[in-house]
């Protein structure tokens, strides 16, 4: 091959590479997280005798006609926009009583696919899992998932777990977060505070000169439940940059006798006893054998401001052992393993001579069909990669499939062959299966059949447009795939499925040829060879992409 053949082939194929990525990008644009908007009438069953909402500190209070506070909502986004369930992201309302305990949940707005969405709807023991529990006992809870819909409900609990984590940083009883004044009086050179991101629940302390010289913490909520003489107590913890070493401690605010914080507040070698003192060691303290005394004339209260500041050691302690690698958060499934298996057999029947044998490619597809439709059910989908467009990929929690989904859309840049539609679809596998096995087949005539090859690129073009517009179409329903999870799918993905495989018999491939919007995004992007040149469909490619960024916004 000439360098200026070599030259041509390499930029075709990095502009159908670039024209894919520009359409992830028009598609994103076009997209904003749904806010939605809490009203006393959408909590009114988890509150009846609601009547006023107040935001405080990212959550809203609810009240009733007397002012009195019976409880706290809050929605999962936007802090959990970025889990992705099967295709999208998903809002769900969390409904605390006024001791902190969850009274339900319920999805506001989902971006899942419809079928998976209402399976867990329907599932009410899903839901049932959180009810009266409160946000420390769920650090570490383990999630049943809902079969037939367990990425969109494992997205949903690790919403709810993430938002209820922050929550857990909130205390209900001392609401008010640590100001700028408090810090100055044990740190005079501090000039800003700015919520820590490596220590959650603080706040870094900055000086002129933007230089982080120390951590704000607070024993609330940790110590919520520490009673002194007659409440609680919240302290501000001053530690180094690191947070490693307390430097000081003030008290906040507190639920006990005024009379006895007073003596507390004015006792300065009492509020030294930490000074010093690392996190590890004020976490293990004997109160005892370290020869810790309370303050004379309140020492329950003295002692509950102290055992606040144990307790909230101890849990910056788990706080530090829960931080993990983003390596560790990779989650592996068996279906990941079931993906890199195909995938790997998808490669040796394109690129060897088995491809060959008929009873090695029946086989092949026999697998497929059983396992990539009826037992994984992952299958790639408008709906899905429409869904990880416009908001991203899962790729820590199902990442065998955001594999498989790269190969099958570079595979036909680079490899010129359609490693999915050709050695990995389930649904292709069974047409493939199907082909030929009746005596009588039938073509369309040629005119028929021109028009019935265009219909595949047509869809595709009403996908785009309809992500990018948000117009109100289920993708899902334009494909088949969902059938093979009959228990979620829809009557019109079974219908396509039968009516397809019934044609399949007397027209080889047919759906694969004249209905699949899939398939034709792979073809859109199949390099054919050194005698492919810019064509008709890089330029209509290109000209919906331009169309949805000058037209579709978010």
């Amino acid at each position: 091959m000439s360098s200026s053949r070599r030259w041509k082939s390499t930029a075709l194929r990095l502009w159908r590479v670039a024209l894919l990525v520009a359409v992830v990008f028009a598609i994103r644009r076009s997209h904003q997280p749904v806010a939605v908007e809490l009203t006393v009438e959408r909590i009114r069953d988890f509150f009846p005798t609601a009547a006023d909402l107040t935001p405080q500190n990212g959550m809203q209070v609810v009240k009733d006609e007397s002012g009195i506070t019976l409880g706290h909502v809050m929605q999962t986004s936007p802090e959990a926009d970025d889990i992705i369930g099967y295709s999208g992201p998903t809002n769900t309302l969390i409904a605390l009583d006024s001791r902190g305990k969850v009274l339900g949940l319920r999805i506001l707005h989902s971006n899942d696919t419809t079928d998976h969405v209402a399976e867990v709807v329907g599932e009410r023991a899903f839901f049932k899992q959180f009810t009266n529990k409160k946000a420390a006992e769920m650090a570490n809870m383990h999630v049943d998932a809902v079969s037939g819909a367990t990425l969109t409900s494992s997205a949903i609990a690790e919403g709810v777990l993430r938002r209820l984590g922050k929550s857990a940083t909130t205390s209900l009883r001392f609401p008010d977060a640590i100001t700028l004044d408090e810090v100055k009086k044990l740190e005079p050179r501090a000039a800003k505070l700015r919520e820590s991101k490596t220590h959650p629940g603080s706040q870094e302390i900055l000086d002129a000169k933007d230089q982080v010289i120390a951590l704000a913490v607070r024993t609330a909520p940790s110590s919520d439940g520490v009673v002194g003489y007659k409440g609680p107590s919240d302290t501000f913890m001053l530690m180094n940059a690191t947070g490693s070493t307390l430097r000081g401690i003030a008290l906040r605010r507190s639920y006990d006798n005024e009379v006895y914080v007073g003596y507390v507040t004015g006792d300065a070698a009492f509020l030294k006893t930490f000074d010093g003192m690392t996190v590890e060691q004020i976490a293990n303290i004997d109160f005892a054998n370290a020869g810790v005394e309370g303050v004379s004339g309140a020492t329950q209260t003295s002692f509950g401001v102290a055992e606040g500041v144990r307790v909230r050691a101890q849990s910056l302690l788990k706080e530090k052992e829960a931080k993990r690698s983003w390596w560790s958060l990779i989650r592996w499934r068996w279906q990941d393993s079931g993906h890199v298996v195909i995938l790997l057999a998808a490669f040796v029947m394109a690129f060897t001579p088995l491809r060959g044998r008929a009873w090695c490619r029946h086989l092949h597809h026999a697998l497929l069909v059983i396992y990539g439709g009826f037992m994984a059910g992952e299958m790639l989908s408008q709906g899905l990669l429409a869904g990880w467009a416009a908001h991203g990929t899962p790729w820590r929690n199902v990442h065998g499939l955001v594999l498989l989904a790269a190969v099958a859309l570079l595979g036909p840049v680079f490899t010129s062959k359609q490693l999915y539609c050709h050695h990995i679809c389930p649904h292709g596998a069974l047409q493939q299966l199907l082909a030929k096995r009746l005596p009588f087949q039938w073509s369309p005539p040629h005119g028929v059949e021109v028009v019935l090859s265009k219909l595949p690129f047509v869809l595709l073009a009403f996908v785009l447009l309809s992500v990018a517009f948000a117009l109100p179409v289920d993708l899902n329903a334009l494909e088949p795939f969902d059938a093979y999870l009959f228990r979620v799918a829809g009557w019109a993905s079974i219908v396509i499925a039968i009516v397809g495989l019934l044609w399949s018999l007397v027209t080889p491939l047919a759906y694969c040829r004249y209905g699949c919007p899939t398939g034709a995004l792979f073809k859109l992007l199949r390099f054919t060879g050194d005698a492919d040149r810019f064509g008709a469909r890089d330029w209509l490619g290109a000209m919906c992409v331009v169309f949805v960024l000058l037209f579709a916004h978010g």
